[in-house]
C-alpha cells in the first residue's frame, strides 16, 4: 500500500508529519484492512485551536464543547470502502486539537505522545468505517502503546 498525507498544522502544534504517517500506516496495516494493500491511500490531517474545534463540534456533532478529534470520512461504511474499485482512495480528513489532547494527557497523567498516537489511530479507524467498539479501542491501544515507551 502506498500512502500520502496532506497536513495543515494551523495550531502550530509541532506534530511531525512523519509521526502522523507512522501512526496512520500502522493503523492501516492491521489485518482487518488487507483489502487496502494494493491501493494508493490518501488522507488529510489538520490541527486547530480549541475554539475552532469547539465550533466544529457544535456544527457537526451538536456538542458545545471542544474535543480531541473529528473525522470526516469519504466512505460511510467499511463495505463501501471494500467495494471501491479505484486504485486511488481518499479516506477523508482528521482534525485534531493538540492543545486539548495535551491538557487531557497531563490531567490524566498520561504520556502526551502516546495519547496523540491513540487519537490519530482512532481518527483513522473512523475513516475506515469503524464505530466505537471494543475492537476499535483494542486496535488504537495496540498502535499507541509503543509511543509511551521512553527510549
Amino acid at each position: 500500500m502506498k500512502m500520502e498525507i496532506d497536513f495543515n498544522d494551523s495550531e502550530k502544534s509541532g506534530i511531525k508529519k512523519t509521526f502522523l504517517f507512522d501512526v496512520a500506516k500502522k493503523t492501516l496495516a492491521q489485518k482487518d484492512f488487507e483489502f487496502l494493500k494494493n491501493k494508493n491511500i490518501s488522507l488529510s490531517f489538520a490541527t486547530v485551536p480549541e475554539k475552532e474545534i469547539a465550533k466544529m463540534n457544535a456544527i457537526y456533532r451538536k456538542k458545545k464543547t471542544a474535543t480531541d478529534v473529528l473525522s470526516f470520512c469519504e466512505y460511510r461504511k467499511q463495505k463501501d470502502l471494500q467495494r471501491a474499485v479505484d486504485k486511488n482512495i481518499y479516506l477523508g480528513e482528521i482534525i485534531v486539537c493538540y492543545t486539548y489532547i495535551a491538557k487531557y494527557a497531563k490531567a490524566e497523567k498520561k504520556n502526551a505522545k502516546q495519547e496523540l498516537a491513540e487519537i490519530i489511530s482512532h481518527g483513522v479507524l473512523h475513516l475506515l468505517g469503524l464505530r466505537h467498539s471494543q475492537k476499535m479501542f483494542k486496535i488504537q491501544k495496540g498502535i499507541s502503546s509503543p509511543y509511551g515507551v521512553r527510549n
